[in-house]
């Protein structure tokens, strides 16, 4: 009772959005134009949230490893959803990856935008008398259907350049699921959702429309950056029959890719033993760096038998 009374007095979108309103002016003193002004803030805002938004992608490239994992679990479980649940789970804790860990990114956005659409009403008449570049130049009075008057005018090119970003936005944000029908889900989606805004940012204004623009490209820039990056999960090594029977891809004693017959392996004779649900994932994951490491040798051995045949 106390707390919504609290939030009906003190309403925590007009704190942001009298905050940004400042800060916009700030910004406004140095550039000396709204629009650009809104650019800049686009980046103190992208900065700001750059330590979330480098734990979502890594969190969603981390689960977009580990799905050849789970898919080898979702065949070994398949009658069983209870067991397939708790060996997902455990996979998870072994790797250290959050199944939910892009949501809070997207969570903390969702004041910001409602922050600086507040910020912008209560900058009206600043951004009524703006111009930005073909914004309130005589261009835009020779074709007023297509751009705006001002920046608190809807403008369709900067509209359009915006569904534009957000396609290619959503076309590379990557997906945990290795699901062919999942993504294609998301290819349409990719189209569907820049098609939605375009109808429903008719209304938004320029200021706006510039704002979250230049925040897209950003986030691009970002992305690209680190998807570059080596994921610190490694590819499963290919299934083998010892594998598919429970039991560990090499033998513990000989070191050797294992055979099993009669539950000894064939190449040293020594007995070995299943391994339990947990033991399989580590195994795998161990195997994964074993084979990542020996090729990584066996290229440092070709670049220096390499160098020595060109000495």
């Amino acid at each position: 009772m106390h707390l919504s009374l609290l939030l009906a007095v003190v309403n925590p979108i007009d704190i942001i959005g009298n905050w940004l309103a400042g800060l916009i002016n700030l910004i406004n003193g140095v550039t000396h134009n709204y629009g650009w002004s809104m650019l800049a803030l686009a980046v103190i805002v992208r900065v700001g949230l750059a330590p979330l938004y480098l734990k979502q992608i890594k969190s969603g490239r981390e689960m977009q490893a580990l799905q050849p994992y789970v898919k080898r679990l979702q065949a070994k479980h398949k009658g069983d959803p209870k067991k397939l649940q708790e060996e997902q789970m455990a996979l998870f804790r072994e790797h250290g990856v959050n199944p939910l860990g892009g949501c809070l990114p997207l969570l903390a956005m969702l004041p910001v935008m409602w922050g600086v659409y507040h910020a912008i009403a209560l900058n009206n008449d600043h951004f009524k008398n703006a111009h930005w570049l073909w914004i309130g130049s005589p261009l835009s009075q020779r074709f007023p259907q297509w751009m705006a008057h001002d920046l608190f005018s809807s403008d369709k090119i900067l509209l359009l350049a915006y569904v534009v970003s957000m396609y290619f936005y959503t076309l590379v944000t990557p997906t945990a699921s290795a699901d062919p029908q999942q993504k294609q889900m998301m290819k349409m989606q990719a189209i569907i959702m820049p098609v939605v805004l375009l109808f429903i940012g008719k209304s938004w204004s320029a200021a706006f429309v510039l704002y979250w623009f230049g925040f897209n490209i950003l986030t691009l820039l970002q992305q690209w950056y680190v998807m570059r990056m080596p994921s610190r999960i490694p590819a499963p090594p290919p299934e083998t029959p010892a594998t598919l029977a429970g039991y560990p891809s090499a033998c513990p004693q000989c070191k050797r890719p294992l055979t099993v017959a009669k539950g000894k392996c064939e190449a040293c004779g020594a007995k070995v033993r299943k391994l339990a649900a947990v033991q399989s994932g580590a195994a795998i994951n161990g195997a994964a760096r074993a084979g990542a490491t020996v090729s990584a040798r066996n290229a440092g051995k070709k670049t220096g038998r390499g160098a020595q045949e060109s000495r």
